[in-house]
Formats: C-alpha cells, sequence, structure tokens
C-alpha cells in the first residue's frame, strides 16, 4: 500500500502532473482570459522542465559524481542494489532483458573483473502489487554475472527488500553475521547514491559509495542543447522522484 500511495501521490508532484493540472484548469475554467493565462504559465513550466541543458545542471548537483575506477580499493564484499536493472515482464523468461539501470550490473562486473571486490551481495526483492512478473530480477541479475564469469560461490541473495530503508537494513544483518568487520563497496545509480549511502549509514554500515547509471552529462555549451526533449523531462522527473524520496526518508527517520 505504501508503494501505490507514495506514486499515486508523488505523480502530482512531478512536472507530468503539474502540466496535466494546469491544463485541466485552463480547459475547465470559463474565463478565457484566465484560461490563456494558464496557458502561457504551462508553456513556461513546459520549456523549463524539457530543457535539457536546465535538466543536467540540477543532474549535476545532485548525482554523486563519479569514481575513476583505477582508483579503488580491493574491497571484499561489492554490494549491488535491484531497481529497474531488468524487465522481469518479457517473455521468454529464459532470456535476460537489460532495461533501465542496468549500469548497476556492469559495473559490478568490471569491479569484480579487475579484482575490487570479491563476492557480490545483490539485494532487492519483488513488489508484486505493483506489477505481474514472469522472473525474479535478483534472479535474473544473478545469471548474467554467472554467464559473464563470475563464480556462483561468490554470489549470494538478500531477496526480502522492497525498498532502500530495507535494503540496508536486511543487508546489514547479513554482513555483521556472514562478514563482520570486511570491507564494503555500494553500487548503485549515481541519482540514488545519497539515499542509499544515509540509509546504510543510519543502520551502522560503513561502506565505499560506488555510482553507476549516470543520466547526467559534462555541461555543454550548444545550441541544441537548450531545445525541447523529451528525455529531458523524464530524467528531471527522475530525480524530483529521487529527492522527495529523499526528504520522506529524513521525515521517517530512515536516514
Amino acid at each position: 500500500m505504501f508503494h501505490i500511495v507514495s506514486k499515486i501521490l508523488t505523480f502530482f508532484l512531478m512536472p507530468a502532473g503539474i502540466i496535466f493540472i494546469l491544463l485541466i484548469y485552463a480547459i475547465s475554467t470559463k474565463n478565457r482570459t484566465k484560461s490563456k493565462k494558464i496557458i502561457i504559465v504551462t508553456l513556461f513550466f513546459f520549456y523549463l522542465f524539457t530543457n535539457p541543458f536546465l535538466v543536467n545542471e540540477i543532474l549535476l548537483l545532485w548525482e554523486i559524481p563519479p569514481t575513476a575506477i583505477s582508483t579503488v580499493k580491493p574491497h571484499d564484499i561489492g554490494i549491488i542494489l535491484t531497481g529497474n536493472t531488468i524487465n522481469t515482464t518479457r517473455q521468454p523468461a529464459e532470456n535476460i532483458y537489460l532495461t533501465g539501470t542496468s549500469d548497476r550490473i556492469g559495473q559490478t562486473l568490471q569491479l569484480y573483473k579487475l579484482g575490487k571486490i570479491k563476492k557480490i551481495l545483490i539485494s532487492g526483492g519483488d513488489v508484486p502489487i505493483l506489477r505481474k512478473t514472469t522472473t525474479r530480477e535478483i534472479d535474473q541479475i544473478a545469471r548474467y554475472l554467472i554467464l559473464n564469469g563470475v563464480t556462483r560461490k561468490d554470489i549470494y541473495l538478500e531477496d526480502r527488500s522492497t525498498n532502500t530503508h530495507e535494503n540496508a537494513v536486511n543487508t546489514s544483518k547479513i554482513l555483521k553475521k556472514q562478514f563482520p568487520d570486511q570491507s564494503y563497496i555500494l553500487i548503485t545509480s549515481g541519482f540514488h547514491l545519497r539515499r542509499a549511502i544515509g540509509c546504510f549509514k543510519k543502520v551502522g554500515v560503513k561502506l565505499t559509495p560506488y555510482g553507476a547509471n549516470y543520466v547526467s552529462s559534462e555541461r555543454q555549451w550548444v545550441l541544441t542543447y537548450f531545445l525541447p526533449s523529451g528525455h529531458a523531462i523524464g530524467y528531471l522527473q527522475l530525480t524530483l522522484r529521487e529527492i522527495i524520496g529523499y526528504i520522506t526518508y529524513w521525515v521517517f527517520g530512515w536516514i
């Protein structure tokens, strides 16, 4: 229920939700002058929300900067968080469909191959109430890693978590029980690192953060970078949703 309510409430705080509400108001009002003003305001917000340069600036401020992989010291455990890395709704189920934040898997694989991590702990369970799936994301990630050379005995699964707070709580129990006093590195998306770091710190786990799936880019001063883009509004919604999530976790005392 928490997941459904949060998604519905978040929608109205997102760019698409704001534009939707403004347009509904513009259509429903009988005052033509007011309607025109609302439409102008809507167009203004539309440009801001779809402006690649402005959105990228927000991303650069929010995302934890990338770490050069050559500077990463060897760690005992690499913790990778699930979350839209695999399309688990497609058939045939034997195939592995990388999507969304799957760079988390790629970065984990690189760290393992380069000897930066010895073992991999995948954390994340499914939320069946949100959608029907044909496979489990955590199992598909493990399969992909094994197919690409990771030894099965080096992979551990934590499949009960349904959000970042639970990732930290459940993973900390495994670390304290099976891998106490070892070094840990956390792999998740750059835009998600702040919340993830806060959650793990809250439960007393000291780790090294390592970003993946960066959606920001280096600052560019080119004309096309100021033209409206569908990708921009998608990235903005992604970032704003994460910021709202961070604030919510802070209110709940999870970070």
